[in-house]
């Protein structure tokens, strides 16, 4: 069983605590943790909190635990993302509401957000820094919707550049996109280039996802885009600096597919709220 499943699984019910303030909440985390898991809690941050909306007083934060856990006769060390509820004295992992004959899971529809670093310029693609609303989209270049929702975002900003910044994250699904890796890189290079009409091109490459021969899938993006990259320029250190970096921004925002879009700071569950700013021309 996964270290994460582990520890969703530790509380299911309101815990009573005498205080409720940031240190007490990590504290309290990690001592139940330790003694219900019989592991090793070295670090708790707390990555994000905010009052949830229409949710009477209760508050969503999201934790980073770092966790040594014994498996069989091997212990594990992970970072764990967990997030817990808060109201007065109360904390849960699980926050229900009913709306409409509806139940709303909280953990389901929340997500941290985005802290001011993410808004850089290296991963400024299009739009405005100053421009009031700010996109930040995460996306897999083989993933099917992220190919008609790139158009769609691409769109929206082009046409109102004083509206919107766009802010491109890589997220290459290599679990079931081997080739995701390959053409992430190759995206980055033409992206710290400026060339964002070859970085867009590999969207539409005539490359199977699964593809695994670095040659097939450097042929496959001279055909589109003219250029020849070589395994040097692939793995060159700002490269994989850059891939890491955008991993990272993964994990702290807690994403774990594509498309996933944020708005304003804000998780855009619907994928379309990010368009509401927009004037058509």
């Amino acid at each position: 069983m996964k270290i994460k499943i582990l520890i969703f699984l530790l509380i299911t019910s309101f815990i009573q605590l005498n205080a409720m303030s940031d240190g007490s909440i990590k504290d309290y985390m990690k001592k139940y943790v330790e003694k219900k898991m019989n592991a090793e809690v070295m670090h708790v941050d707390i990555i994000s909190s905010y009052p949830i909306d229409n949710a009477k007083g209760w508050s969503v934060y999201f934790l980073s635990m770092r966790v040594k856990v014994k498996l069989g006769d091997t212990t594990q060390e992970a970072i764990v993302p967990q997030t817990v509820f808060v109201k007065g004295d109360r904390i849960t992992l699980k926050l229900m509401k009913k709306d409409n004959g509806k139940v709303i899971n909280y953990s389901k529809i929340l997500k941290p957000k985005v802290p001011q670093s993410a808004y850089d310029d290296k991963h400024l693609l299009l739009g405005s820094k100053d421009a009031p609303h700010k996109i930040i989209f995460f996306s897999d270049p083989f993933c099917p919707f992220c190919k008609r929702k790139v158009i769609d975002i691409v769109n929206v900003v082009e046409k109102n550049p004083k509206i919107y910044g766009l802010y491109y994250y890589h997220l290459p699904l290599t679990n079931i996109h081997p080739a995701a890796e390959i053409v992430s890189r190759a995206m980055l290079i033409f992206q710290q280039k400026g060339d964002i009409n070859n970085m867009l091109k590999l969207y539409r490459l005539f490359v199977e996802p699964t593809e695994t021969d670095i040659n097939k899938i450097f042929h496959a993006i001279k055909l589109k885009t003219g250029v020849q990259l070589t395994k040097a320029q692939i793995e060159a250190p700002e490269i994989t600096e850059a891939l890491r970096f955008d991993m990272a921004m993964r994990r702290r925002l807690q994403v774990t597919g594509t498309p996933t879009i944020f708005i304003d700071g804000k998780w855009d569950r619907t994928r379309k709220e990010f368009a509401k700013y927009a004037k058509e021309k």
